[in-house]
């Protein structure tokens, strides 16, 4: 039996020993550059030939992504009824919507035998990841599409700028393109007091003060904040695809997300499946 345990640099990460001395200074590193700046990297968290197998494995995917919208407004859908965006000026951010090209690989297309999915079900993974977010225990998703996912995207691929619907997103770069595809966020731009549109719209906008901008490698693991964190996937340049993984963890068991939002990611067909 494969141990996922062996896909991670242990001897770099000790996330195997928490209760070590070496254990608990990594936690205590990625906990306090959480804090001070709402993200923490880790290059080199996952071993060279992890990456090479799994790399191989989103590519066999790849014919089954969906592309989903070609733009999206930062919120999404998850925020005011229908009555209250229509009563919104055509220029307020709810309602504006920037490009987006990519596709993803939904969790219920991922087998169980890949190594990002037996990574993702270790065990160990979701303690180290409960211990550097400060959490007493997450869970991992029980949504049977966005539990785990895999976006590509090829030469001119982005995402738009949005947040995220939790606290703190995990993801694994998989692959990097050979230009562009830079994450770029504007760190806690709103509160749970104040949405800060005026904010939001200036980047909207084009404004770039404040936009802080991460080159991500093959293999760095990311953790960030990204539910008060405006941010988005600049385009990618090359021919070379980005591969990245999002891996869902939530703060109690058994939850799965809207309905509405496998639709819009996945395709018409996740209604019947």
């Amino acid at each position: 039996m494969e141990k996922p345990a062996e896909f991670v640099d242990l001897e770099r990460y000790p996330i195997t020993s928490l209760e070590s001395a070496r254990g608990r200074a990594l936690v205590s590193d990625i906990q306090n550059r959480m804090a001070a700046s709402c993200i923490c990297a880790l290059p080199g968290f996952l071993r060279p030939e992890a990456l090479v197998r799994m790399v191989a494995e989103a590519e066999a995917l790849e014919p089954m992504s969906h592309s989903g919208p070609t733009e999206a407004s930062p919120y999404f859908f998850n925020y005011g009824t229908t009555g209250e965006l229509n009563a919104l000026p055509p220029n307020h951010p709810r309602k504006r919507k920037t490009p987006r090209s990519m596709r993803q690989i939904a969790c219920d297309l991922i087998p169980p035998g890949t190594a990002i999915m037996l990574l993702y079900h270790w065990d160990g993974l979701t303690r180290f990841l409960a211990a550097a977010t400060g959490a007493q225990s997450i869970y991992r998703s029980a949504d049977p599409f966005q539990a785990l996912n895999i976006s590509v995207m090829d030469e001119g691929g982005c995402q738009q700028w949005h947040f995220d619907t939790n606290e703190v997103a995990i993801t694994l770069l998989l692959q990097a393109p050979a230009a562009g595809g830079e994450f770029e966020y504007v760190p806690l731009i709103r509160s749970a007091e104040n949405e800060d549109y005026e904010a939001v719209k200036r980047v909207l906008d084009g404004d770039r003060n404040g936009v802080v901008q991460l080159s991500q490698e093959a293999g760095m693991l990311v953790l960030f904040k990204g539910h008060r964190s405006l941010h988005r996937v600049a385009p990618v340049r090359g021919a070379r695809r980005r591969f990245q993984s999002i891996l869902t963890y939530n703060p109690r068991p058994g939850v799965v997300g809207s309905l509405e939002s496998s639709i819009l990611h996945y395709g018409p067909r996740v209604e019947t499946a």
